[in-house]
């Protein structure tokens, strides 16, 4: 944790915390009568929100009184707002309690303390996020199908148009605008290309430690969605925006370095190690127990539809985009391992928190993982949680999750995300209304 502050900061900044959703919660403070003893406060009943605007049935139990939290800048994540016409600074806090000591429910924290525990092992994990989004046509009709933006040339819209350079000429002002606010904003993206769907396109990191890829996706999500409001878009990281479509994923390649900085996934002749099969096996035995960290939505489970560049199942492979768990070919020094699985509506923190915790009990317990799968995985039965209600049962249900992450971080997420689920479930929706009203 950063404590030292830049020397000259704009008058306003941007103090935030990423809620249970990912969501930016915060407020603006004078940057020029900030004083290091005195840390801003906040309603620590953001964490307990919803995004229907309520908050979950454990809010009593953990914040009875309905405290304030402190927010303390981590300075090291201090960046410039490009998108406002006026000087603005933007930073990422850590959530304390009012006697300074961080909120185990607080999603980076949870993250940080993953990361420790890996550290106390001398392991450092190298994590390189990808996140798609679709560029849509504003609506304020939500009951209206949502549009792909059209771009210069709508003629050239087709369904299909992964790594097309004519798909990102379309949409050249948006792919100039965002690549300029991150290299101003000092968000780390290496390139850009066109997805699947049309106007959807995809955004990469290079591999660095966990923390600072999760700080840097939280701020990108937020660059993206304001430079393409400023644009005349909508930018949605939903994970199945439009029916008939690919969703959007948000995958992330890991490594795992040791306190001497070597690869411990370096491949054996093309071969994955011990310490990366058994983290693969991980993988494969904890992520559905801690599947609604990673789709924390109804819709998430919309997007795995097999052939539509999303898994279906927890299978592996080798350089096999199919499966859920990929080992890219390449040099062995630089051996990773790819999971295909999230949607880009995770939260970030959580994403990669549940990612590593699922990898941790793999290295703990040697857990070998099945046989790499060399064909159509898509061919194989589907083995993923189906629906956020079987997913949030299991996540609240296990003793091992809630040793990992902590009992408050599963109690009052599984208690946001109940709330929303309830509320998802007591809307009446237009198929109902189209197929079922004359019943």
């Amino acid at each position: 944790m950063s404590t030292s502050r830049p020397t000259e900061l704009p008058r306003s900044i941007d103090f935030m915390v990423a809620d249970m959703s990912g969501v930016p919660r915060g407020k603006v403070i004078d940057g020029l009568r900030l004083e290091d003893s005195e840390l801003p406060h906040m309603a620590t009943a953001v964490f307990f929100q919803t995004v229907t605007g309520e908050y979950g049935d454990v809010f009593n139990r953990y914040n009875p009184k309905d405290e304030d939290i402190q927010l303390e800048p981590d300075w090291s994540t201090y960046r410039v707002v490009p998108w406002r016409s006026e000087p603005h600074g933007q930073v990422i806090c850590r959530a304390l309690d009012k006697n300074r000591m961080p909120l185990p429910y607080d999603p980076r924290q949870v993250l940080m303390v993953m990361l420790d525990r890996y550290a106390s092992r001398g392991l450092f994990p190298a994590m390189a996020p990808e996140v798609e989004f679709y560029l849509l046509e504003p609506s304020t009709d939500w009951n209206s199908i949502l549009k792909p933006a059209p771009g210069r040339n709508p003629r050239m819209g087709g369904a299909t148009e992964s790594f097309s350079i004519d798909g990102l000429d379309r949409f050249e002002d948006f792919v100039d605008a965002i690549m300029s606010v991150c290299e101003r904003a000092r968000i780390e993206v290496t390139d850009v290309v066109t997805e699947m769907g049309p106007a959807q396109l995809e955004l990469n990191f290079q591999h660095a430690d966990g923390l600072s890829r999760a700080d840097q996706l939280f701020l990108l999500k937020r660059a993206v969605r304001a430079t393409a409001e400023d644009l005349g878009y909508a930018a949605t990281f939903m994970a199945k925006p439009l029916e008939g479509l690919p969703g959007n994923g948000l995958h992330v390649h890991i490594s795992m370095l040791d306190k001497n900085g070597r690869n411990v996934f370096a491949l054996e002749n093309g071969q994955a190690p011990p310490m990366l099969r058994w983290f693969i096996g991980g993988l494969q035995k904890w992520l559905p127990v801690l599947f609604a960290l990673i789709a924390p939505n109804v819709n998430s489970y919309k997007r795995f539809v097999a052939d539509s560049s999303a898994p279906i199942n927890l299978h592996w492979g080798y350089d096999n985009r199919t499966a859920g768990i990929r080992v890219p070919y390449g040099k062995d020094s630089a051996g990773r391992v790819e999971s295909r699985v999230a949607g880009a509506d995770a939260n970030p923190y959580l994403h990669f928190a549940a990612t590593l915790a699922a990898g941790w009990m793999g290295l703990e317990h040697r857990i070998e993982p099945t046989a790499p799968f060399t064909g159509d995985a898509y061919e194989l039965p589907e083995d993923l949680p189906r629906d956020l209600w079987t997913a949030l049962a299991a996540l609240q249900a296990s003793k091992e999750v809630r040793e990992l992450l902590g009992d408050a971080l599963v109690d009052v997420f599984v208690s946001v995300k109940q709330a929303e689920l309830q509320h998802y479930r007591d809307t009446l929706s237009p198929w109902e209304r189209r197929y079922l009203l004359d019943l």
